[in-house]
């Protein structure tokens, strides 16, 4: 398969589709999540076609006001107003932001999405040599450099198309 082939563009896309699909385990009404996302919006109805009632910033307090049958929406109230949200797009838990300086000391543990993206070290590389995964750095070259194109707007269009994430109802 070509690095720059549009099958691996989707199945990016795909990835990211799957990345956005994780839901709360059984959210509750009267319990408290919080947003995953900057700019997260709160809908009118539970249906990402719905209008747009409001929005909210990252790892902002999410009161749930109510579940919708299917688990998947979310009625909450926040500071910036109440709406809908897709409960793909809250954790149990306030996220904390992505260190972005400094990762090349992140325990393994510790790791962020941001971390994980950085270039294979030298030793990463000769473990890979030894274990006939030479293509690893060819891999995250490749990564690195088509990852700039698949846009939101790629990202978005692949979602309501395939009913994934907050496009599944």
């Amino acid at each position: 398969m070509k690095p720059n082939s549009p099958l691996r563009l989707l199945a990016l896309a795909a990835l990211a589709g799957v990345l956005t699909t994780a839901v709360v385990a059984e959210p509750k009404a009267c319990g408290t999540v919080y947003s995953k996302r900057n700019g997260l919006s709160l809908y009118a109805a539970p249906n990402s076609q719905a209008a747009v009632a409001g929005t909210v910033g990252f790892a902002e307090t999410l009161k749930i006001a109510e579940v919708n049958p299917s688990g998947k929406w979310l009625k909450v109230t926040a500071p910036g107003g109440s709406g809908w949200v897709f409960a793909g797009f809250t954790a149990e838990e306030k996220p904390k932001a992505e260190k972005t300086a400094g990762i090349g000391t992140v325990d393994a543990s510790e790791s962020t999405t941001a971390a994980a993206a950085r270039p294979i070290s030298a030793e990463a590389q000769g473990y890979a040599e030894r274990h006939n995964l030479a293509d690893a750095g060819k891999d995250v070259d490749w990564v690195e450099d088509v990852a700039h194109k698949v846009s939101p707007q790629i990202v978005t269009a692949y979602m309501k198309e395939n009913k994934k994430g907050e496009y599944q109802e």
